[in-house]
């Protein structure tokens, strides 16, 4: 069976310092509203009784924010709670300090209405807006129990952002 996937992923560098963010799927503003993302669902039914959801596709497009105001846990989402009411009011959102395309991999076992076990990756370039060039790849891999994942993002997230150096 063939469907359309919408999402919207992020991915951080934690504590450093600026934090860096990677949206995938669209800018911060377009994740106030919903999520912005889409891309061709393949879905396949196991012997065992799961259902496996599959994602395959290039050139998504991603999206990279430094992140002055918050550092720590779960930032992001804070973030995103914090701007999205003056965003929708009318205030400028955060600007990206570069954006590019990736390709985007996403896998979603449903074991039970109760768990998931979630694997998603975007892997791509983004030029910045002075020119200087970045490769990136964004991970997640974790499980959903009951609505809510299993420990804490920074366990289960990972972010490498590499300049591209001439």
């Amino acid at each position: 069976m063939a469907d359309e996937f919408e999402y919207g992923f992020f991915y951080e560098t934690f504590d450093e310092n600026p934090n860096v963010a990677l949206f995938a799927g669209g800018t911060f503003e377009e994740f106030c509203f919903f999520d912005p993302g889409t891309a061709p669902l393949r879905v396949f039914l196991r012997n065992d009784g799961t259902v496996d959801l599959k994602v395959n596709d290039r050139d998504q497009p991603i999206y990279l924010y430094y992140n002055t105001e918050f550092n720590g846990v779960d930032p992001i989402p804070t973030w995103l709670d914090t701007f999205c009411p003056g965003i929708a009011d009318g205030d400028a959102p955060p600007e990206p300090f570069a954006m590019g395309e990736a390709d985007l991999k996403v896998r979603i076992t449903v074991v039970s209405d109760d768990r998931l076990e979630i694997f998603n990756s975007v892997n791509g370039k983004a030029t910045g807006t002075d020119g200087t060039g970045y490769k990136v790849r964004g991970t997640a891999d974790l499980i959903v129990e009951n609505g809510a994942p299993l420990g804490e993002p920074r366990e289960f997230v990972g972010f490498k952002l590499t300049e591209i150096r001439r």
